[in-house]
Parts: C-alpha cells; sequence; structure tokens
C-alpha cells in the first residue's frame, strides 16, 4: 500500500483551528497590508493548513488568492522578481476582459524588467544620460528572446506578442528623472490601482515549501514580499520552518553578529517580515497514531465514505483533548 504525500483540505490534524483563525484574521483586515506565517517542522502540515485557507476562501469572488511554490522556480537568476511577475500576471489573467488592467499590468512589467536592469548597476546610468539601450540592457533582451526561441514548442501563437512586448520594455530607456526609489513607489501605487480596477477587496498570495529553497531564493522571495508591505488589500501568508530560513539569513548575511539583545539577527528578521506568526506544535504519540490511522482507513474506502467522516470526527475530538490520551482504539 502506498500513501502519497500530498498536502490536503481534508484536515487529519486538527490543524482546523489554525487555518480557520487565518480566514478570520484576513477577512477582518481586507484593508490592511498583511504577511501571516505558517511555521512548524517538515510534515507537519504547513500545506495542508494553506490549502484549507484556499479552500476558504476561494468561496469568496472578491478575494483573489494566488499559490506560489518557491521551490518550482528555484534556479531562476532573480527570483525576486519571479514572484512578483506572477502575481501580476495571474492577476491580469483572471480579469483577462479589461482592456484598463490589461494596461496597468503591462506597466507593471515594465517597471519590474527595469527594476531588473537597476540590479546590474551601471547600466542604468547609462541608459538616462544617452536614452539608448545599454549593455546590460541588450544582455538581458537577448537572453529573453533566446529563452523564447528554446521554449517555442511550449509557447501557444496567442502568447507571443506578449512575450515580444516584455523583450521590448528591456530596450526602452528610462523615464526621466525614473530612479529606484521612485520607480518603487510608482510600483505600489500602479499595483493598488491594478487591484481597484479588477475590483478585488483583497489579494492573498499563499507561498509554499519556501524552506525547501536555496538560502538566495529564500531571501530574494521575502525581499520580494517587502515591496508590497505597503500595498492595502495584499496579503500573504507564508508556510515555513522558521530554522531553514534562520539558516538562509545567516548565509545570506554571514558577516552579522550572532545576536542584538534576547533574539538572534535571524529571528530578528524573520519576525520583521512576519506580523502574525502560527506555530504548528508538534505530534504526540497518540496524535501520530490516529494520523496514520485516518490515512489507511482513508486509502482503503475514501474521505467520502461515510463511516470514515464519522471516523474523522471521532478523531478531531480526541486531539481536541490530548490529555485525555484516549487516541483511536480497533473498535
Amino acid at each position: 500500500m502506498l500513501i502519497p504525500d500530498y498536502e490536503t483540505e481534508v484536515d487529519f490534524l486538527n490543524c482546523e483551528a489554525i487555518s480557520s483563525t487565518v480566514v478570520e484574521l484576513l477577512k477582518n483586515n481586507r484593508n490592511r497590508a498583511l504577511t501571516v506565517g505558517i511555521h512548524g517542522d517538515w510534515g507537519a502540515g504547513k500545506s495542508s493548513i494553506l490549502k484549507m485557507v484556499e479552500s476558504e476562501l476561494g468561496q469568496d469572488s472578491k478575494v483573489a488568492v494566488l499559490w506560489f511554490n518557491g521551490w518550482t522556480f528555484e534556479g531562476f537568476d532573480d527570483a525576486k522578481t519571479v514572484l512578483i511577475e506572477s502575481t501580476i500576471t495571474e492577476i491580469c489573467r483572471l480579469k483577462s476582459g479589461s482592456a484598463k488592467l490589461q494596461d496597468i499590468g503591462k506597466k507593471l512589467l515594465r517597471r519590474v524588467n527595469w527594476l531588473k536592469i537597476a540590479k546590474r548597476g551601471s547600466g542604468v546610468a547609462f541608459n538616462v544620460l544617452t536614452g539608448l539601450p545599454s549593455t546590460d540592457q541588450l544582455e538581458t533582451a537577448i537572453g529573453a528572446l533566446k529563452g523564447v526561441s528554446e521554449n517555442a514548442q511550449n509557447v501557444k501563437a496567442e502568447e507571443i506578442p506578449g512575450k515580444l512586448d516584455e523583450i521590448a520594455g528591456f530596450l526602452k530607456p528610462a523615464e526621466d528623472g525614473e530612479n529606484i526609489p521612485d520607480t518603487i513607489h510608482a510600483f505600489r501605487e500602479d499595483f493598488r490601482s491594478l487591484l481597484d480596477e479588477a475590483k478585488i477587496d483583497q489579494l492573498v498570495v499563499l507561498i509554499d515549501d519556501l524552506d525547501r529553497c536555496l538560502p538566495t531564493t529564500a531571501i530574494e522571495t521575502l525581499e520580494a514580499i517587502r515591496l508590497f508591505l505597503f500595498v492595502p488589500k495584499t496579503a500573504f501568508v507564508i508556510g515555513a520552518d522558521e530554522a531553514m530560513i534562520e539558516y538562509a539569513v545567516r548565509q545570506h548575511f554571514p558577516d552579522l553578529p550572532v545576536a542584538s539583545g534576547p533574539l538572534p539577527y535571524a529571528r530578528n528578521y524573520l519576525e520583521k517580515l512576519v506580523q502574525i506568526p502560527f506555530r504548528i506544535p508538534a505530534l504526540g504519540a497518540q496524535e501520530t497514531r490516529t494520523y496514520v490511522t485516518l490515512l489507511l482507513v482513508q486509502s482503503l474506502v475514501g474521505e467520502e465514505h461515510d463511516g470514515f467522516k464519522v471516523l474523522l470526527d471521532k478523531a478531531k475530538e480526541t486531539m481536541q483533548k490530548p490529555w485525555l490520551s484516549t487516541g483511536l482504539s480497533q473498535a
């Protein structure tokens, strides 16, 4: 018998208390920018909690729920912009009928392209002074064009104009007087306009498997979130093992002192980004036995079986009172 280790919307570990609290928190703070952390060891059920949050929020048409798996994009040159571009592209896809929204989306993507160039440094000065594409811009555009050509068999015909517009955006000169602070401020304003035009009351981005990424990817993803921290109606829910993120921070900032005050710098970095943390408690012996029993029974009869639903309810009752140590008996 094989039991796959996939995330699930069926609550085997009595994690509904956490998922329902996160959903209530998000619903009651739709006009604020929020970052929520779901922390726990590998296999503790973080992905399943994110799935439960996605399932419940997805019933509201005024809420856009996007799923981002950092591990999937491991190996990209700039993981920071992958998250930003994915968020903008997905909103435009969900509301594809609005021409004005598509224009705002293209404008935002051009700003992201400019930030990619700005990251390289000297090319921006050349661009502003001459109005011509810099060497960095040409290299980036050629690289993007090469990527499209190599992946041509997977590109749909209707996607080609958008791909070409994106590549052309790398060659356009920066607007007069535009610099990184101005671009970031304008990005936030344009992104707010994008949400208003899409008639979205709240955007919720669920980030999974961040603790499986290499340190650079994990840090760049967290830094991308920082760009949205002051944009109302935007919420991020991050599923990650705190210890692994702290390790990524230490690798990224190797010269930092170990600590300042009662907490290490690595923990301070994470808590600065994550406003509201939820920590999944470790399973005890009885809870582990109950969990394995539910997996075995589900694999035999399926989760829609009436008897399994009764058993699941009984299991939740026992998990809510672990001090009684009753668990599930064979009977």
